[in-house]
């Protein structure tokens, strides 16, 4: 009995579309045929007088159906604008008896149970005037059941599959928060994690430095230095903007650890000037440019390798140069290809921190590769730009 209510529940859900459509033909052929069969039941064959009828029901049973169902409820009902919902209902009510009422007083019937019928009505219609149903609770009971009452069912039967619905998808929101919410605690636990092994390797490296210090003094401050660039990874991995000065650190202690890597067949320069520290800048943009210079420049070996940095600040403007010196042979083809991945990526990064506010330049020789970086950049204390708040 359950795979079976399984199997129509996943049939339902398949062909959703269709049950729909078949399910609100069926919701207009019920209506029609309420109202012909009270037109019918009210006049009999009095066919003038039931065209009458039967036009005025199934117009007014149509409209009150689909303006209330597909538009009064969903934005008064359901938003629980309780006070305009009960002045349209008044008003459609109101509306309903004047064209019920001018209806009566048009026709003229020829039948028997038409002239009873209406005659009857005319009746207790005679003096109510144009308030009638709120002077009269006949009139009131004759209105609600001739234009109202068939609706009504219609409408109480969408207002609960519409309640269903919609219980079913704050459920299912729930739902989604919930995984949500657990999906982002997985992620933070997996984040916390992934930092076990950086501070890990940042505080072996402070234990082997305070073991070497005043041992060796050069292999001392190169663990002191790698352990800054670590700390310097780690503290602005979510940071969007630093001090150009930090970058500059950082930049500088990675240089002499490359230095001391290769010793004395390196010359290594790096010029720095201007204020660096009264401007911000994305972190960890400019080492890319470093690292493929040391990386690609002087991979061969031979005697004479250089790599010269430049940094300065014309105006609002960093001006970032590096230049390396190239090896005859499968060096210059490398250097061609301007780094492989990491540079295309610092290249999308300037692209979506610096729209329009940076310029690269490339010069590349027999000798020598040389990229020139200009970036327009944000005084501290000056508001960012969109770019920079939101991408990082």
């Amino acid at each position: 009995m359950k795979n079976l209510l399984d199997r129509a529940i996943a049939t339902f859900i398949r062909h959703q579309r269709f049950f729909r459509s078949v399910g609100r033909i069926l919701i207009v052929s019920l209506i029609v045929a309420v109202a012909l069969s009270m037109a019918s039941l009210s006049v009999g064959n009095d066919w003038p007088t039931f065209t009458w009828f039967s036009v005025n029901l199934l117009t007014q049973h149509l409209l009150i159906y689909y303006l209330m169902g597909y538009w009064l409820l969903p934005r008064l009902l359901y938003k629980r604008r309780l006070g305009w919902l009960l002045l349209w209902i008044v008003l459609g009510f109101w509306g309903a008896y004047l064209i019920n009422r001018a209806v009566v007083l048009a026709v003229e019937p020829t039948q028997p149970k038409a002239i009873h019928y209406v005659s009857q009505i005319r009746t207790f219609l005679d003096g109510r005037g144009w308030f009638g149903p709120f002077l009269s609770l006949r009139v009131f009971l004759w209105n609600f059941v001739f234009s109202i009452f068939s609706p009504f069912i219609f409408l109480t039967l969408k207002v609960i599959k519409d309640t269903i619905v919609l219980r079913q998808q704050q459920f299912q929101l729930t739902r989604n928060r919930l995984l949500l919410d657990r999906d982002n605690a997985v992620l933070k636990q997996d984040f916390l994690k992934a930092q076990v092994s950086p501070h890990f390797l940042f505080n072996t490296l402070n234990s082997i430095y305070s073991h070497v210090v005043g041992t060796d003094d050069g292999a001392a401050d190169m663990v002191l230095r790698l352990a800054e660039l670590m700390r310097y990874n780690l503290d602005t991995a979510s940071a969007a903007q630093v001090l150009v000065q930090q970058e500059i650190d950082y930049l500088q202690s990675y240089i002499v650890l490359e230095q001391a890597r290769h010793g004395d067949r390196l010359f290594v320069e790096v010029d720095v000037s201007g204020n660096l520290t009264d401007y911000l800048i994305a972190p960890l943009l400019l080492g890319t440019y470093v690292e493929n210079a040391f990386k690609h420049g002087i991979r061969s070996g031979t005697e004479g390798s250089y790599v010269l940095v430049k940094v300065a600040l014309e105006a609002d403007t960093l001006l970032f140069i590096v230049e390396n010196s190239i090896s005859q042979g499968p060096t210059v083809v490398v250097a061609r290809k301007a780094g492989g991945v990491g540079l295309p990526n610092v290249k999308k990064r300037l692209a979506l921190l610096y729209p329009d506010h940076h310029s690269i330049e490339h010069d590349i020789t027999d000798q020598y590769y040389r990229v020139t970086l200009r970036i327009d950049l944000t005084r501290v204390g000056a508001p960012r730009t969109l770019a920079q708040s939101t991408v990082q």
